[in-house]
């Protein structure tokens, strides 16, 4: 793995366990969660958005969830989701302790 410049190491090679698997609560179909009700808007199923924030010090869950504001509008103004608003997207959230600042990081995960 390369380093950042800053200490950090990059996740270039993908050696590293993917935390949206380890954390999940299930596992499913993009299609079939689709087809849920409430799922779908013009043109096809919402996109999900995953955001997982790798921390020395974890915050408190309002705290958590209200910083992501700024990324989420960023990806909609990237074009990378169409909107941000709940018809659009499901938005999910999480922390994972690390010991030191060089693990700390932040995934994010787009899916259709």
């Amino acid at each position: 793995m390369g380093s950042n410049g800053k200490g950090r190491k990059d996740n270039a090679s993908g050696k590293e366990e993917n935390p949206f698997t380890k954390h999940a609560i299930g596992h499913e179909s993009l299609a079939e969660v689709g087809r849920e009700v409430g799922h779908e808007q013009e043109g096809g199923s919402r996109h999900r958005v995953r955001i997982m924030s790798k921390r020395v010090r974890v915050c408190d869950p309002d705290n958590l969830v209200g910083g992501v504001k700024h990324l989420v509008d960023a990806l909609r103004i990237a074009k990378i989701i169409p909107e941000d608003d709940p018809k659009a997207i499901t938005l999910h959230v999480g922390q994972e302790k690390v010991r030191t600042y060089k693990e700390e990081e932040t995934w994010v995960e787009v899916t259709r």
